[in-house]
This record gives structure tokens, sequence and C-alpha cells, in this order.
């Protein structure tokens, strides 16, 4: 009597035969699947692809921040105008993110972002190849910086509003975290990638790099299958910046978001600022150090993103906003107190994921709450005052600083912040009762 023959080997046979891994890929398979359950967004094969050419781009953005900082100091030695540099680079987000928001909402966020991305990475290698061969002044460096920093403030608003075509409502929670884990992860990997590459390859070695990350993120976008959505508004420019705004103001969430937003524009991100200042008199600590200090934010930052992602479906909007305001101002209160670097690292990661945690959820709700055919243009107000009225929260605090020293200077903005999270707890009641009044009168 003959056994009958298998036709199937187990994987723990395969692997005893062939000596191959399979077993072990099996169990990084079924991981893999595990961390795609656990952040919904992951499991959209479009989400992973933008997400994975943002992450390199993000990357090559920050080296080039570094990089052109370094390169600004080189060619000048003067702070000022390392200083200008940022500004012109930071400067248009004022004066063009709200025409970039009517050209997101007139035209395919997907081409846009092919468009932006593509003059970015012309920029970059331009000036790369400049200071490679030597021919690069100040003169050079300011222009291409605010031509980046108008780019930019039409590639911004695009973005945002694609993040909605390319992930349901019900996961656009979990996107706005990724996309937030993204910015943190560049912030932290950017700027050590950029002072090695720098020693290495020179710095216009450095910006030739950040140029060639934007072929990531264009790879991804043509890759990506999405409809074509197209609002074709045919309103005049400021007839459309009016409508948008009025659209934004009427809607009582939006509204006491955007005021939310500012204020914590502020008071609340304007301490990155001073961490230089910080690590140099109160820490007692060189360029290592404020890298340290920095990287603690970076690194909350991104478990706050995992977090919130993962767990935002068990708590209210509400809540985490609360929570991450008061974790934020607890901890940059505490932060102020010490002069122990090991504590401040702890009290600034804290912080950067009780900030981090704040933002994610209130660019989910403008997300999900905005009609469509107005969603860039909400996006370019939201840019306009998360990343515009950053420099009047540089002016403050530097300010403060100077005339009551960095902990007075610190606690002041914390109290500002704590002063806001009571404001809403306390009128989340009225607000709530506005919002249905307001969505009421849409039908």
């Amino acid at each position: 009597m003959h056994k009958k023959k298998r036709s199937r080997l187990t994987p723990e046979e395969k692997f005893i035969i062939s000596g191959s891994s399979h077993v072990g890929y099996v169990s990084n398979s079924k991981l893999i699947r595990k961390i795609f359950s656990s952040i919904p967004v992951l499991k959209s094969r479009n989400c992973r692809r933008y997400f994975a050419g943002q992450l390199i781009s993000n990357i090559g953005s920050w080296m080039q921040i570094v990089a052109l900082g370094w390169l600004t100091l080189q060619l000048t030695n003067s702070a000022f105008l390392v200083g200008l540099v940022a500004a012109m680079s930071a400067i248009p987000a004022l004066f063009f993110s709200l025409f970039g928001g009517i050209i997101a909402d007139r035209f395919s966020k997907k081409s846009l972002l092919l468009v932006t991305n593509s003059i970015a990475m012309i920029l970059a290698f331009l000036l790369g190849l400049l200071t490679i061969f030597g021919w690069v002044n100040i003169t050079e460096i300011v222009i291409i910086a605010l031509l980046g920093g108008i780019v930019n403030s039409v590639s911004t608003p695009a973005h945002f509003a694609y993040l909605s075509e390319l992930a349901d409502n019900d996961i656009i929670s979990s996107a706005m975290s990724i996309n937030s884990g993204i910015s943190s992860l560049g912030r932290v990997i950017g700027p050590g990638l950029a002072g090695l590459y720098i020693v290495l390859a020179g710095t216009g070695g450095a910006l030739v790099l950040n140029g060639l990350s934007y072929i990531a993120v264009i790879i991804a976008l043509l890759l990506i299958d999405t409809p074509y959505k197209v609002t074709n508004l045919n309103l005049s420019p400021l007839k459309a910046i009016k409508e948008g705004i009025s659209y934004s103001y009427r809607n009582p969430v939006i509204r006491a978001i955007f005021l939310y937003v500012s204020a914590m524009s502020i008071f609340g991100w304007s301490y990155t600022t001073i961490i230089p200042v910080l690590a140099k008199e109160v820490f007692h600590s060189n360029a290592t150090g404020m890298g340290y200090l920095f990287s603690a934010i970076g690194i909350g930052a991104i478990s706050a993103t995992l977090l919130v992602s993962t767990f935002s479906k068990n708590f209210s909007k509400l809540s985490i906003v609360i929570f991450g305001n008061t974790l934020f101002s607890l901890s940059l209160f505490l932060f102020s107190l010490t002069s122990n670097l090991n504590l401040g690292i702890f009290y600034l990661f804290l912080a950067g994921g009780g900030l981090v945690a704040i933002n994610v959820v209130l660019g989910t709700m403008v997300q999900m709450m905005a009609d469509e055919k107005y969603r860039g243009r909400v996006s370019s107000i939201y840019f306009l005052l998360y990343a515009g009225l950053l420099f009047l929260g540089n002016l403050e605090i530097g300010f403060l600083t100077d005339t009551f020293g960095s902990g007075t200077a610190l606690r002041l903005n914390t109290l500002a912040v704590l002063i806001i999270s009571l404001v809403i707890y306390f009128y989340r009641g009225r607000l709530r009762s506005a919002q249905k009044v307001y969505l009421a009168s849409q039908y």
C-alpha cells in the first residue's frame, strides 16, 4: 500500500531543503501586514507610494536648509544674511499662499505637484552646480531661495488638498498623521545627513543631492492612479480669495481652528528659535548638545504621529487637542526650569510630541470639514497662518528673551498656550452648538 504523497511542502520543510530564509520572510510579511493594519492609511498602495516619495524629498529639503545656511555663512560670515536667506524662503507664504490655494482649486492637484516638484528640483540642481563650480554669490542664493519659497506657496496647499483625494474620510486622520511624521523624520535625518555630506562632498554636493531627492516624489506621483479632479472656478483671483476667507469664517469650527493655529504659531512653535541660545547659555553645551535638543523634538513628533494615527479613533479630537496642549505646556514649563541637558532632552521629547499631536488633529479636521471646491483655498489659509505667522513668534520670543531672559520668555509663552487650552475647553459646548446651526443652514 502506497502512502499518499503530499503535493506541497511546509514552509519549514522548504527552509530545511533549500536553506532559504522563507520562514523568516513569512514572519517579516506578517509583521509588515500588522504594521499596515495598525496604520490604516498604509493599506493604500497610492498612499504608500506618495509618502515614500515625500519622505525622501523631505529629507533632501532639510539637507538644503542646513546647506544653504552653511553656504551663506561661508560666503558672507554674516549671521544677518543667514537669517535673511531663511526669511526669503518663508516670506512668500505671507503673500503667495492664498493665490496658491486658488491655483490648487482650479487645476489638478497631482499635475500641480508634478510641476512644482520639477521646478524645485531644477532650482536645487542650479544652486548646487553654481556652488560646485564656484560661481555662486549671495545674490543668486537670495533669488533662488525666494523662488523656492514661491514654489512652496503653491505646492503646500496642493499637497494638503491632494491628501484628501488620496485618502478616504475614514483614514484621512491617519494620512495627516503620517504626513506630520514624515516632516518630523526629515527634520531628524536631514540636518545630520547634510553635515556628513558637506564634509565628504562639499556644500554643492549636498544641494545636488536634494535635487535628486525630488525624483522620488515625481516617480511616486507618476505611478499613482487617481481621478482627474478639477473644480474649474471662473472667479477672479481676488474674488476667489475673498470667497475662501468668507467660507472659512462662516464655519465656526474652521474659524476656531484658524484662530487657534494663529496663536500656536506665535506662542507655541517659537520656542525652537531660542534653542541655540539655551544650549549655549543654560545647558553650557556645544553644537552637539543643540543637535540632541532638536533631535528630541523630532523623535517626540514621530512618536506622537504614530500614536495619533493608530489610536485616533479611540478618542475624541477635542480630547487629543486638550491633552496635547497640556502635555506641551507642562513639558515646556519644566524645560524652562532645568539646566540638566538630559532632563532638557526628555522634556523637549514630550513637548514635541504634544505639539505635533495637536497639529495632526487640527489639520485632519480642516481637511475633512472643507468642501471639495474650497479645499485648496482653505488649505492655503491654514498654511498662511501656520507658516506665515511664525516670524511674529520669532520676534516675540526674541524680544522677551533679550528683555527678561530665556526662562521667563518660555514660561510666558507657556502661560499663553495654557490659556488657549482653557478657552477651548470652556467654550466647547458653544462651539458644538454653533457648528450644528451652521450645518443646518447649509441644507
